[in-house]
């Protein structure tokens, strides 16, 4: 039986090789969505703390400390405003990053089963090229006895 050859095996291990980058950006930007995520968590956990701490003592701050403190508060709300936008925008493109991922399998699926399917083929022709080889060499081997044996009876 011959070997099976691709003609196509260079434009496969090509769109393999571009899925694979795809699925490294799809990681990185996963990777910096949830780090965008966790710096948004620690924000608003310390203006929930600042804020917790300034109700509590609030009686007892000075007027530029309590200025100070509600000055840190809103740059702790910018900041957190700044850090949902952050998180959209990298959510956004790690939304980007995995409808490329999917195209790129889609395009590499595409070419894995044109290669199943003419692999099949040729199996098949092979397969098929076997059973004539066969049929040829009963037929011989069926004439050889018929004439060996004086004519068709």
């Amino acid at each position: 039986m011959k070997k099976f050859v691709f003609a196509l095996q260079p434009v496969l291990e090509h769109r393999k090789r571009i899925e694979d980058e795809k699925k490294q950006a799809v990681a990185l930007r996963m990777q910096a969505h949830e780090e965008a995520k966790r710096e948004l968590e620690r924000l608003d956990g310390e203006f929930r703390r600042v804020a917790h701490e300034l109700r509590k003592r609030h009686g007892e701050l000075e007027v530029e400390e309590l200025r100070s403190r509600y000055a840190h508060l809103q740059f702790l709300d910018r900041t957190i405003d700044a850090q949902i936008h952050i998180v959209a925008e990298r959510a956004a493109a790690l939304e980007r990053a995995r409808r490329d991922l999917i195209a790129a399998s889609k395009n590499r699926k595409v070419v894995d089963k044109l290669k199943e399917r003419r692999r099949d083929a040729h199996v098949s022709e092979e397969l098929r090229v076997e059973q004539i080889e066969l049929d040829d060499g009963n037929a011989r081997r069926h004439g050889r006895q018929v004439q060996n044996a004086g004519g068709p009876s």
